[in-house]
């Protein structure tokens, strides 16, 4: 049978992930991929999932296998509140818990909870691919606001909303990941953390704020990353949590928090894509939060992603032909390229890919139709050694392209 003409509007919208597509072919052997954005391997906690596992008596062994409640397991969503607040000094007052099928799940439940068709979605420039992807696949209009060195630029942000609300648009949120964005590696300053509150409450819009990489950082203490959700005195703020990069992306354990009535319906707009989030996942992730193993394991991975990343930026630096510019996060995983005129990314791709070497050029970031000059690197499941010999690649291929 021909399925073609009976698609949904919503299924015909849908785009393959350039990021899928590169992968094709980045399976040679001996290639060394810069292109995915995975936490380390090598570092995953599974002798502390095996700990928690082995402590479980019959009937927590069984309560783990079942299915559960679709907010969430209890103890956990008490366990996250308290994070929230001891943590991230978010208060829990008016505020509930959502547990997700990872974050990407959370985006999907929120678009499909705000967005009609032709509302506007405003994100940073670059921002999140799957962000991109689920705002795309519920019909809204996606528009990038361009960030510097502090993040996204507020006056930019203001501008864009004023010029979409004199044609007649609605602004329906605003999308950011204000620690070390993926895929720039960008931090949003306090200052202008604050500023993008102001507009938020001026014009009524919700920020829509993902934090999965908030607890990374090399620099500074975590009071310099809090979240903007802590200055959320009125329920503006919609904020994702994801346990995948500080316990397992295999997991598949996310969760937002929110105004009441939002999660209410949130709760059952997920009814409809699963029951509930695994359990077992669930369990493993209430029990690691409860004994404490977080905070090792995290100050642990701070420490191993600031040597990748430096050892990353110091080959950038002694390998890279003038002209180009990237990024210098102060956490996360990933440092953004900007090429010399004249070279696409998509030409220093294919000639990487030559030089058995890959990254993720930038256009799966972009709005629609906005130009890239831009690559992103990722450092985070490579050894030292690996992310040296992979920007020393990609640097011979673009003076390759530059005849340098």
């Amino acid at each position: 049978m021909d399925f073609s003409a009976l698609y949904s509007y919503s299924a015909l919208s849908l785009k393959s992930s350039k990021i899928r597509e590169l992968f094709k072919l980045t399976k040679q052997k001996g290639l060394i991929s810069m292109a995915g954005g995975m936490p380390d391997s090598q570092n995953l906690p599974f002798d502390i999932i095996k700990e928690i596992i082995s402590k479980w008596d019959k009937t927590k062994s069984t309560q783990a296998l079942q299915y559960g409640t679709t907010k969430g397991f209890p103890p956990l969503l008490e366990e996250i509140g308290t994070l929230m607040e001891k943590n991230k000094k978010i208060s829990m007052d008016g505020q509930d818990i959502l547990i997700t099928t990872g974050s990407q799940q959370a985006l999907s439940i929120i678009s499909k909870v705000l967005l009609n068709r032709d509302e506007v979605v405003i994100v940073e420039i670059p921002s999140f691919i799957g962000a991109i992807a689920s705002f795309y696949s519920y019909n809204a209009k996606v528009v990038g606001v361009e960030m510097d060195e502090e993040g996204l630029i507020p006056e930019k942000l203001e501008s864009m909303i004023k010029r979409i609300k004199d044609e007649g648009r609605v602004v329906k949120f605003i999308y950011t990941i204000p620690n070390f964005n993926n895929p720039s590696g960008v931090t949003l300053s306090p200052r202008r953390r604050r500023a993008l509150k102001e507009i938020s409450d001026k014009y009524n819009i919700p920020i829509v704020e993902d934090d999965p990489y908030g607890d990374l950082f090399f620099e500074g203490k975590a009071e310099d990353y809090l979240p903007i959700k802590s200055i959320d005195i009125d329920g503006n703020v919609i904020y994702l949590g994801s346990f995948s990069k500080v316990l397992s992306p295999g997991m598949r354990v996310g969760w937002i928090v929110a105004q009441e009535d939002f999660i209410a319906k949130a709760e059952l707009q997920k009814q409809s894509f699963d029951a509930c989030t695994p359990l077992l996942s669930q369990v493993i992730a209430h029990d690691y939060l409860a004994g404490g193993y977080m905070t090792g394991f995290v100050e642990k991975m701070r420490n191993i992603y600031r040597e990748k990343c430096n050892a990353m930026l110091e080959a950038l630096q002694e390998y890279m032909p003038e002209g180009v510019r990237w990024t210098k996060p102060k956490g996360g995983l990933f440092v953004w390229v900007t090429m010399p005129d004249g070279i696409t990314p998509e030409e220093l791709f294919m000639e990487s890919i030559n030089e058995k070497v890959a990254f993720v050029t930038g256009d799966a970031f972009l709005p629609e139709d906005y130009p890239n000059r831009f690559i992103r690197l990722t450092y985070g499941d490579l050894p030292v050694e690996r992310i040296r010999e992979g920007v020393r690649r990609i640097a011979k291929a673009l003076n390759k392209l530059l005849r340098v």
